[in-house]
């Protein structure tokens, strides 16, 4: 994910699980292909997205989690924490946020070793951001499972959720996310048709002054959208072809070439509907009260353009059936 500040929101389906405790974690995990597990044994062996083997917990108990990337699929999966990394405010649905906020931080750009060896973990899940000494230092604490955050199939936020549920031992929740996750797509595609066939989309955010940020169509809000039947901004995706990433930080000068096409505008927003205060300088710009979608009225927040679990893709899909709601009243 861009380093802009990637930091925990859900559905029906996710809202049951998150903070309950793991309802079903004292279950042993089943071998599959990535991991095998002796009968009589208390863990099991699983591959990380380095590809290396780990030996972890068939009941992990102490998790900590070290990027909210794998903060937000730990509470989907319906696990607690012992310790996590640092993450922004209004990024954690309001009924999950006071529970959440007592859990100690343990760290920022970098891990705080002592902190977390001082929470006796027995499971530690980092990104594939640390290097080797890093990742060293603290596999001398716990078993360290690595997730991929940068690099892979940015449209695969999913990734993450299969991932950590491997390393716990619950795939099949995963299964269960994904499941209820695109039945929800498929009835939102149904049911607002009318409203959604011919729409051009696009989606912005903002985190520096003078810049506003693009996402192409391959990309995480791209799965979350085109899926509904809406038709991505061309002019979006193809401004950001040449990235390594489909995504790019533009000059405010752009913003017509790069989304004048979108008929229907989602902006980044955290977990309240709350734009930040770069977007705000944005909308007050000449260049953006002439963009098509603004003047018809037809901009609405969006949720988190970076998607750490199902919380923020379930949060998003509710903030397009408002807009979607607003669409059909007009």
């Amino acid at each position: 994910m861009k380093s802009i500040p990637v930091t925990l929101v859900a559905g029906a389906a996710v809202l049951t699980l998150a903070l309950t405790g793991c309802s079903s974690s004292g279950e042993t995990g089943s071998a599959d292909t990535k991991g095998t597990k002796d009968a009589k044994s208390t863990t099991r062996v699983v591959t990380d997205a380095t590809g290396a083997e780990v030996e972890v917990p068939d009941t992990p108990k102490r998790i900590v989690t070290l990027h909210y990337a794998a903060t937000q699929p730990v509470l989907d999966l319906g696990f607690e924490l012992v310790g996590q990394g640092v993450f922004e405010k209004g990024i954690i649905p309001e009924d999950q946020a006071a529970a959440a906020e007592k859990v100690p931080v343990v760290a920022q750009q970098e891990p705080k070793l002592e902190e977390i060896a001082a929470l006796e973990p027995d499971l530690i899940f980092a990104p594939n951001v640390y290097d080797e000494e890093t990742t060293k230092a603290l596999k001398e604490i716990a078993p360290v499972y690595t997730f991929t955050l940068r690099g892979g199939d940015r449209a695969k936020w999913t990734q993450r959720t299969e991932e950590v549920a491997e390393a716990l031992g619950v795939p099949e929740k995963a299964d269960e996310l994904q499941t209820a996750f695109t039945e929800r797509q498929k009835g939102i595609a149904t049911k607002y048709a009318d409203v959604i066939k011919g729409r051009t989309v696009g989606v912005i955010g903002s985190y520096e002054e003078n810049n506003f940020y693009a996402w192409g169509e391959k990309n995480m809000q791209g799965s979350l959208l085109v899926p509904l039947g809406f038709t991505y901004s061309k002019q979006e995706s193809d401004i950001v072809k040449d990235q390594k990433e489909p995504e790019a930080t533009l000059s405010h000068e752009k913003l017509a070439s790069a989304i004048g096409d979108a008929d229907v505008l989602f902006l980044d927003s955290n977990l309240r509907g709350e734009i930040n205060a770069f977007m705000k300088d944005l909308q007050a710009t000449s260049l953006y009260r002439q963009l098509p979608a603004v003047k018809d009225g037809h901009v609405y927040v969006g949720g988190k353009n970076t998607v750490a679990g199902y919380t923020d893709a379930n949060y998003t899909l509710d903030r397009v059936e408002d807009a979607l709601k607003d669409l059909q009243a007009k």
